[in-house]
């Protein structure tokens, strides 16, 4: 029987609980090798020496603050989970929803623990000092990489894949950052031509699609995959993350994980996909969610389970940055 963490006190937990699939798993997977998380949030309720700064979220900013204050994300709490799902590292993904771009907590448990939290900050892509501090913060926080995220504006395009953030993207470049891009709502066709655009300008930023740049939670043949989507597999800088928040999408869209998962790493290729647990996020069981998506990869060979669990991510996201391609 499955092991199963006590799901957060909020009505949260409840609504997470009340919508997962009633199949219960036959047996825990324990992989032969160990994970890497691409996407852990850490937050802590010490407001007095990291205040919080909470924007909108999915859940609404009252929420993520009572949440975050009751149920802090330190490197205690998210250890925990890691070492109970064998997890050895992962990205200590800034957390918009309480500190938008003050990433002085995510800076100072990276520095206590710089083996298992690889930072991944957020910056913002238009200002004027944005590339400098990526510049400072490769040199004195040893960052891997900058997410980018946010809406449409009224023409359909999102700031960070636009012209006035170049010098952003040609500081990324120089230092070989990763650049984890999550935009949210709007077309997502021309948004990926756009980053199959951006990817030829900037052939040493490894971009990382939050979410496999969100194909339609839909059944096959191409499970929502748009042409524009599959055309940047000709761009060996892209890199597609599978997250708890898709396996969310497709429980509620009843589309079975397996056929779609097996599917994104057949168009796209094992050594161009990571994996990130949303712990910070995501409510309900974090143990329940890894098993998920473990068993949705159960079929494939071992060699592609660990390159998506563990290789590709330990490979891209690099303390500091890649440096300049020689």
């Amino acid at each position: 029987m499955l092991r199963r963490r006590t799901f957060l006190g909020t009505a949260l937990g409840a609504v997470a609980a009340s919508a997962l699939p009633k199949a219960a798993f036959s047996h825990v997977i324990t992989p032969s090798f160990k994970l890497f998380d691409t996407h852990a949030h850490f937050y802590t309720n010490d407001v007095d020496t990291y205040p919080m700064k909470a924007s909108n979220s999915r859940y609404g900013p009252e929420i993520m603050v009572a949440k975050a204050m009751r149920f802090p994300q330190t490197p205690k709490e998210v250890f925990a989970f890691w070492d109970e799902c064998g997890i050895a590292k992962g990205c200590g993904v800034q957390y918009n929803s309480t500190y938008q771009t003050d990433n002085r907590y995510l800076f100072d448990i990276a520095k206590q623990y710089p083996d298992r939290i690889i930072p991944v900050v957020i910056t913002s892509p238009t200002a004027a000092d944005g590339p400098a501090l990526l510049e400072k913060y490769v040199r004195e926080n040893r960052i891997s990489g900058v997410r980018w995220t946010g809406g449409p504006d009224k023409d359909g395009n999102y700031i960070f894949l636009t012209d006035a953030a170049a010098p952003a993207w040609e500081m990324a470049n120089k230092l070989g950052l990763v650049v984890v891009l999550m935009p949210i709502g709007g077309n997502m066709a021309p948004t990926m031509k756009k980053v199959g655009e951006f990817a030829a300008k900037y052939p040493n930023v490894n971009i990382v699609l939050d979410h496999i740049g969100f194909p339609k939670p839909e059944g096959g043949p191409n499970f929502g995959l748009t042409p524009e989507h599959r055309a940047l597999v000709a761009h060996k800088n892209v890199y597609y993350k599978y997250t708890t928040l898709l396996i969310e999408q497709l429980h509620a869209a009843k589309v079975e994980l397996a056929p779609f998962f097996e599917h994104m790493v057949k168009t796209f290729g094992a050594n161009q996909m990571v994996w990130g647990s949303d712990v910070g996020n995501t409510p309900g069981s974090m143990f329940m969610w890894v098993q998920y998506a473990l068993e949705s990869a159960a079929g494939l060979p071992e060699a592609q389970q660990k390159a998506v669990f563990f290789e590709t991510a330990n490979r891209i996201f690099v303390p500091g940055g890649r440096g300049s391609k020689v």
